[in-house]
């Protein structure tokens, strides 16, 4: 029985490697090649993420937007209420096991994010033994010296960070495995480093505020942190770069944080880890004197930090110091002087029309950003993507049990304003792999391939030839789109699309993205998206968000031959909004408009118009949709509709 025991759990344990191996394989090691974040095969990688804030570290407005305070306070309320140790540290316990679980990594992968950042507390990486020293500073500030004392005496014999099975090791491992199960990279953030990097409190947990800065000990006991992290997940392709010190604020100076990063940084590559090294300066991660790439030793594979938070969304304006890089255009500006990545490690925390737009002037710049933060405490919508419903902690011991409930994934609320202004989407898996298709854009015409010889375009009135593409599986969720034996190229948005690469590799594989409405848009390998540019000049892959001129339709090619574009195209909504079909018409035929009516009481008004904007004929319906004659004369025909609330015009061929 005892072998048979052995034999079932090493064939259990043979199968678990192999599903970590699986999923690994997926994601490959992350490097800096010049301003870029690059994976093994060379394509950039732009990092769009979560911050999993609240987790492992308790800041004081997410458990009460009302009151702000340290996590070691919130312990001390509850041992104020004759709350035991043990039971505050079994609630604590069930916190880390439900506030974040396999259900909620599922659910940002859903929603297009391709990274977490993990804040951890450096008491997680003490023992359960060690973490009740520092409970009692807790109980009694008087016990701090005590406690500082005892943590010389633990890193001078080490013991710091020696068992295998710490809490925080536990976590990370736990964290890995999912997000590699979604092809997500996963940050490990220092968030609240030994001895407070700044006078934040909160942020820190901080039970003498910049006491990182004040006593050798803690710096060298981060040093030993990190090396303890880097030997563990020295080989780990899933950690996408290590944040060695979140936010160091309100230090007197920079040459400290400078020294620090420079023990750090070392230390890891002494060690032969290659892993990406994110430098974070002060002022809360964002003023970087004293602390450029050239005054490190080891100056390979670095990201630089920015956080932003209530400040301006311009892509121009620019900070006095070229070295305060939380303003989009000094981040561009620093990336540029010093070729090196850079990195948004925290945004969000405003509302919806800002976040929205802070995203899409960092997409439009090539900089990859993390959202700040997954979930919180709230009665209501707040800017995380998720809030957690009343009670608070903060009201008294007797919501223990609510709390841990209300966390769960489960019973978390969706913030819908926010998800829709920051999540990137998710890629459908529908997408027609090994079909012949047509692409057709808002405007009603086709797209082609102008065979190659110039730059695409989405004006064609039928399609022939140059406008079918054959969809091809790149992998990893990807398409490539090909025409007369060559592959669509997004050109990296730098410059207008073409179709004539021989080959197929990052800017010629697309992200296929179901609209729901009958649409489909194609996301290229800069992470912006292709527009049509309403055939009014030649495509582009520049668009950070899907609008009317990122929307297609498409349909098959029946065999060798085309579904005619005089008819409804197959594979069409025939009550999709926008649609004008059959166009091209025959002059004289009628031809119909599908439009979104606003109200019963608002008539849908069509104005027929020449190229010259000179009114031919008007029409007033009340349905959402419209039949109405063509013109007796053959050209191209400007048809501007309005629904009652909004206006916006269609082209329509006349044959």
């Amino acid at each position: 029985m005892k072998r048979m025991f052995t034999l079932v759990f090493a064939w259990l344990l043979a199968i678990a490697v192999a599903d970590i191996q699986q999923a690994t394989a997926q994601l490959s090691r992350l490097t800096a090649n010049g301003s870029k974040i690059v994976n093994a095969s060379g394509q950039e990688i732009f990092l769009k993420g979560v911050g999993l804030g609240g987790w492992l570290l308790q800041e004081g407005y997410m458990l009460n937007p009302g009151g702000g305070g340290t996590q070691w306070s919130f312990k001390k309320r509850l041992y104020d209420q004759g709350v035991s140790e043990a039971d505050v540290e079994t609630f604590y316990q069930n916190w880390r096991d439900n506030f974040i679980t396999k259900a909620d990594i599922d659910y940002i992968a859903s929603l297009g994010f391709n990274c977490v950042r993990l804040p951890m507390h450096y008491e997680l990486f003490l023992t359960n033994a060690q973490r009740s020293v520092r409970n009692s500073v807790a109980r009694n500030s008087g016990n701090y010296n005590n406690y500082v004392s005892s943590l010389t005496n633990w890193y001078n014999g080490n013991t710091l960070f020696t068992d295998a099975n710490l809490e925080g090791f536990r976590i990370i491992d736990n964290i890995l495995g999912w997000c590699a199960a979604n092809n997500m990279y996963v940050i490990l953030d220092l968030h609240a480093a030994p001895g407070a990097q700044g006078t934040d409190a909160n942020i820190s947990d901080a039970l003498v505020g910049n006491d990182l800065w004040n006593k050798a000990i803690y710096r060298d006991i981060t040093v030993r942190l990190w090396q303890k992290i880097s030997a563990r997940y020295i080989n780990d392709d899933r950690v996408a770069f290590y944040d060695l010190i979140n936010e160091p604020n309100n230090v007197p100076s920079n040459p400290p944080i400078h020294d620090l990063f420079e023990r750090l940084i070392n230390a890891v590559r002494a060690q032969g880890d290659n892993h990406l090294l994110m430098i974070e300066g002060n002022g809360w991660g964002n003023n970087y004197d004293y602390m450029e790439p050239w005054t490190f030793s080891h100056r390979t594979n670095l990201i630089y930090n920015a956080h932003r938070y209530w400040l301006t969304n311009s892509t121009t304006e620019t900070d006095g110091n070229p070295n305060q890089i939380n303003k989009i255009a000094n981040m561009v500006n620093f990336r540029n002087a010093y070729n090196v990545p850079v990195w948004v490690g925290e945004t969000g925390e405003n509302n919806n029309d800002w976040l929205k737009g802070n995203i899409a002037a960092l997409n439009s710049k090539g900089i990859g950003w993390c959202h700040w933060t997954y979930k919180r405490f709230d009665a209501g919508e707040n800017a995380a993507l998720m809030h957690i419903n009343p009670p608070y902690l903060t009201d008294g011991s007797w919501t223990m049990s609510t709390v841990l409930n209300n966390i769960k994934f489960a019973n978390c609320v969706r913030n819908n304003g926010t998800i829709a202004a920051v999540a990137p989407g998710k890629p459908s898996t529908t997408a027609p792999i090994g079909k012949t298709i047509w692409l057709q854009g808002n405007n009603g015409l086709f797209v082609s391939s102008e065979n190659g010889t110039q730059a695409m375009n989405c004006n064609r009135a039928t399609t022939q030839a140059w406008e079918q593409f054959y969809v091809g599986d790149a992998g990893n969720g990807k398409v490539t789109l090909m025409s007369m034996s060559k592959f669509v190229s997004s050109e990296n948005g730098t410059q207008a699309m073409t179709c004539n690469r021989a080959t197929a590799q990052g800017w010629e594989q697309f992200d296929w993205f179901d609209n729901g409405d009958g649409t489909i848009s194609l996301r290229g390998y800069n992470g912006m998206f292709v527009s049509s540019e309403n055939g009014e000049k030649p495509m582009n892959c520049n668009r950070a968000a899907i609008d009317g001129w990122e929307k297609f339709r498409f349909g098959t090619v029946s065999g060798a031959r085309v579904v005619a574009a005089s008819t409804t195209p197959a594979n069409i909504n025939a009550n999709a909004v926008g649609l004008v079909y059959p166009n091209p018409v025959q002059r004289g035929s009628l031809y119909t408009i599908k439009v979104d009516k606003y109200n019963s009481n608002a008539p849908v008004h069509v104005t027929v118009m020449d190229l010259s904007g000179k009114a031919i004929a008007q029409y007033n319906n009340g349905n959402a949709t419209v039949t109405i004659p063509a013109a007796k004369s053959t050209g191209i025909y400007l048809l501007k509709i309005s629904n009652g609330a909004n206006s916006y015009t269609k082209k329509l061929i006349v044959k």
